[in-house]
């Protein structure tokens, strides 16, 4: 056994596979409070025969990351954010599991943006001031691979990751101090974005459709009409098997989410719900079974061919290559647009839809959002556009725009 003071120990142990170098070390046990030892595998000892070569491995895998240091009275920000990352973002139960995509995007907002600039400051010494200010350096000055300033809404989730930060110093007894002495409630941030997404009328949806009406683009053709119908999120239509769709009782079953080459837990617990499936909508889902290569209920409902049906087809290059082209032919965007345009796109259209003519409650269970106000504030444009509509009408009555031609 080897030690390395405060940072763990090194232990051989015999194992079917052969003599296997472990590295230990001791944590803190949630339930009781208690230490208890833990382990990771680092290899083979015959790959790995020298002391050297075992702290090596243990540095390159991350594995110290694991270990509970003490944190004194004036943590760093990054040590707070380690304590978070490890407590917080990454417990597999109990209250706040996060879901395996937000995770992964918490930890890129940290590693990426947060840490580098904000890691190495005394947690409290950080101003509220200088939290704006790298505010608004982010949002006018060129970031990142892209080469052009941040949208508001990446802001947004910036002060929200930090102030998760600080809350989760205060509830752990890290920091001594009240809510309201959190820098990041004082700093202040535009909490709208100017981005508006492009949305697609019942009169361009049969374009989009007609031009994606070809035997060499079916798929393509069902994923459109799912997705404007049902205001499926993409990892949720792309997730789906046969056996999610209960055809007698009309519904399809949200059980998983498919993104970024894998299976997700989708996006929250209120999403993994029942979608309603109507008669139409079902004939064409089954005349797509009776086509497609991989009808079995385990099969995935838009597979990929490239991959023999091992997959799902990718949304993005599904989209980009398919839905983008379409959405140009029915005059939607033009054909030199460059901002943000897919299959979520089709979801915001039938919201948008909704909001005009179906009680805003039951737009909300339809679109399954967790709060009324994220459908209130799709809702509210489209009343105001109604409203607009509305105004014009009784100004033609009263002839004003005669009078001002």
């Amino acid at each position: 056994m080897a030690r390395n003071s405060g940072e763990g120990w090194l232990r051989v142990k015999k194992y079917a596979g052969g003599d296997t170098v472990l590295f230990c070390f001791q944590t803190v046990r949630l339930s009781d409070g208690k230490r208890v030892e833990n382990h990771k595998v680092v290899g083979l000892l015959h790959d790995y025969p020298t002391e050297r070569l075992q702290w090596m491995e243990v540095a390159r895998l991350g594995y110290t990351s694991l270990l509970d240091r003490p944190i004194g009275s004036t943590p760093t920000f990054s040590e707070l954010a380690e304590h978070y990352r490890k407590y917080e973002l990454k417990k597999e139960s109990g209250i706040g599991k996060k879901a395996g995509e937000t995770v992964e995007i918490a930890e890129a907002n940290l590693d990426n943006w947060v840490l580098p600039r904000w890691g190495s400051k005394v947690a409290m010494e950080i101003k509220p001031l200088e939290i704006e200010q790298w505010f608004d350096a982010l949002t006018s000055t060129p970031q990142g691979k892209k080469g052009r300033p941040l949208e508001w809404t990446s802001i947004v989730k910036y002060r929200s990751l930090m102030s998760l930060v600080y809350k989760h110093g205060i509830r752990h007894g890290l920091l001594e101090i009240g809510l309201d002495e959190i820098p990041t409630r004082v700093a202040r941030c535009k909490t709208t974005s100017s981005y508006e997404a492009k949305v697609v009328t019942p009169e361009q949806m049969i374009s989009i459709l007609s031009e994606l009406d070809k035997p060499t683009t079916r798929c393509e053709w069902m994923l459109a009409l799912l997705h404007s119908a049902t205001a499926l999120r993409p990892e949720e239509a792309f997730g789906l098997k046969w056996g999610d769709v209960e055809w007698l009782k009309g519904q399809i079953n949200i059980r998983r989410g498919w993104s970024k080459g894998k299976e997700t837990p989708g996006k929250n617990r209120g999403s993994m719900s029942q979608v309603p499936m109507h008669p139409v909508l079902a004939e064409y889902l089954q005349g797509w079974r009776r086509e497609t290569l991989y009808g079995a209920d385990g099969d995935w409902i838009f597979p990929s061919i490239k991959e023999k049906g091992r997959i799902p087809r990718v949304a993005s290059c599904c989209g980009q290559d398919y839905l983008r082209p379409a959405a140009v032919q029915a005059g939607v965007i033009t054909a030199d647009f460059t901002g943000r345009f897919g299959w979520h796109n089709l979801r915001h259209s039938l919201a948008t839809f909704l909001a005009t003519n179906v009680d805003i409650k039951m737009a909300q269970t339809i679109l399954r959002h967790k709060k009324l106000s994220t459908t209130a504030e799709i809702y509210a444009h489209a009343v105001q556009q109604n409203q607009i509509a509305a105004q014009g009408q009784y100004l033609e009555a009263i002839r004003v725009r005669t009078a001002i031609q």
